[in-house]
């Protein structure tokens, strides 16, 4: 369903067509939706660029999809003419982007449900954050946006740290001759300096155990030794 309320009217629209509603409970996917006093309003809208992904392969499907677009009064424009609003798809292909939109293109006319505060809305692969005056919306992928009246802020995942290429360690077994070794090749360091990396990896080549605090996982099908506390990550080609 699509609806042609022209948007430069919608200052007047979205209070008129909409009457008032009620508070809902903490979770919600209705297809319409506000915070209380329609400080930002929201909806599924039915063109929404890029949104889907493959579902083999992952890869974004060309064509317009479900996706969430919300408004709140004093937002900065984007690139066209019309009204300002923010748009989330789904997948990695959804990123918040600033639009600007000259007709209403929801896909239901249902008036808006006002969401309490503290409340949970999740639909078309995103999920948002309601509190009184804004609201948080993410997609899987941890692509989303912040509003409330006057302001936008968009949200792009962390990008983890490349992995540092930190060489090899080796280990002589004593009363071998020089014939009985260990090594860990092709050490990579994630969260941790090259130094520690190097430090962990000639422990467990020692003792056979990782150092204190440190896990260690075997990979079998790939001859990798994988040292892990936290965040903190070293892995080595296994050579004995």
């Amino acid at each position: 369903m699509r609806r042609l309320i022209p948007l430069s009217a919608c200052g007047s629209a979205l209070a008129a067509m909409l009457l008032p509603a009620a508070v809902t409970a903490s979770r919600s996917d209705t297809l319409n939706w506000s915070t209380q006093g329609d400080a930002v309003v929201c909806g599924v809208a039915e063109g929404v660029e890029g949104t889907q992904l493959d579902p083999s392969t992952g890869a974004p499907l060309n064509g317009m999809w479900p996706g969430l677009q919300c408004q709140a009064a004093g937002i900065p424009r984007g690139q066209g003419i019309g009204d300002p609003a923010v748009q989330l798809g789904q997948g990695r292909a959804g990123r918040a982007r600033l639009v600007d939109i000259s007709q209403d293109d929801l896909v239901s006319d249902t008036p808006y449900l006002a969401l309490a505060p503290g409340s949970a809305w999740k639909r078309e692969g995103i999920g948002c954050t309601v509190n009184v005056t804004s609201i948080r919306c993410t997609n899987e992928p941890g692509y989303g946006f912040t509003m409330s009246p006057g302001h936008v802020h968009l949200i792009s995942p962390a990008v983890p740290p490349a992995p540092k290429d930190c060489g090899s360690v080796s280990y002589t077994y004593p009363h071998t001759g020089g014939h009985g070794h260990a090594a860990l090749n092709n050490l990579t360091a994630v969260g941790v300096s090259c130094l520690t990396a190097r430090a962990v990896a000639n422990e467990f080549l020692v003792t056979g155990k990782p150092p204190s605090e440190w896990h260690a996982t075997l990979k079998v099908s790939a001859g990798k030794e994988i040292l892990t506390r936290g965040n903190a990550r070293v892995t080595g080609d296994v050579d004995n």
